[in-house]
């Protein structure tokens, strides 16, 4: 009896082995199918880098017009010489940037200048009216219109991540044009008097800048700063202050020369670029 039992629960516990080894096995291959997929490969990584930078620029210029004993050759003229004096005068072009570094560029601007200025010079003289004797003066005045047009490269420092930046370069260009008026009356022009003519103006001239210098050589430096307009800084209005220190003579024969201090706003675009960087092939 006890042998029989003892067979039945052996037999019983084979076959129950064989019933749960199949269904085991199905739950395994279930559960693998059921596994979430591998997630997609991420995207290579990009940088967006600046490429150059195109715009224009214009300003004001406070024009130094540097003299000594300054007088046009070949205009008839009876004024011992003109000193220094200050004109105005603007200057617009186009501009274009070329990243050398993330702090250094490259800088080229095309501009054409317009500068005006009137010299004085008082020579003093006597003169009689109702046969007494007046000190006065003749006051020699020429006033003069010129332009250039001007070639400018240059490096810009940009300090950091900020819009602050210096920059430095040469001028280097061409006289365009130049006029003048040049005359000579009293200086106290209430007194009685004329000249023999019976004017009040005499050694009167106009007419073209005689011997104007083919060729202007000088140097610019100053200082500006980037303010983005767009949420991409891709487009950015840039003021700025410079000065341009002249060597070269405004006329081959005579002493003077035309510096500005310009006072500037340049609107400039950034045209980018994306680099993707390339991932090993998985194997």
């Amino acid at each position: 009896m006890i042998k029989e039992t003892s067979m039945m629960l052996r037999n019983c516990s084979i076959i129950a082995l064989f019933l749960i080894l199949p269904a085991g096995s199905a739950f395994s291959q279930e559960a693998i199918s059921q596994e979430a997929p591998p997630p997609p490969a991420a995207p290579p990584p990009e940088t967006v880098t600046r490429s150059f930078s195109y715009g224009v620029t214009g300003a004001y210029g406070i024009m130094l017009n540097g003299a000594q004993e300054f007088s046009l050759p070949t205009v008839p003229t009876c004024c011992p010489g003109y000193s220094s004096t200050t004109g105005g005068g603007f200057i617009g072009g186009a501009e274009f940037d070329l990243p050398l570094s993330s702090n250094l560029d490259l800088v080229g601007r095309l501009v054409y200048q317009t500068s005006s200025a009137t010299f004085t010079t008082d020579e003093p003289t006597t003169v009689r009216i109702d046969n007494q004797p007046v000190e006065t003066a003749f006051r020699h005045t020429l006033t003069t219109s010129t332009s250039f047009l001007m070639l400018e490269p240059m490096l810009d420092y940009r300090f950091g991540e900020r819009g602050l930046s210096i920059f430095g370069g040469v001028r280097l260009g061409t006289a365009m044009s130049g006029t003048y008026d040049e005359q000579e009356a009293f200086a106290d022009p209430s007194l009685p008097y004329d000249y023999p003519d019976g004017t009040a103006v005499r050694n009167a001239s106009s007419g073209d800048i005689p011997n104007m210098s083919g060729f202007q050589m000088g140097l610019v430096f100053g200082a500006r700063y980037r303010l983005p307009m767009n949420s991409d800084g891709t487009l950015s209005l840039v003021p700025e202050v410079s000065f341009s220190p002249m060597f070269t003579n405004v006329v081959t024969d005579a002493s003077w020369t035309i510096s500005p201090i310009r006072i500037g706003l340049s609107i400039l675009i950034d045209v980018m670029k994306v680099q993707r960087e390339a991932t090993p092939l998985k194997p």
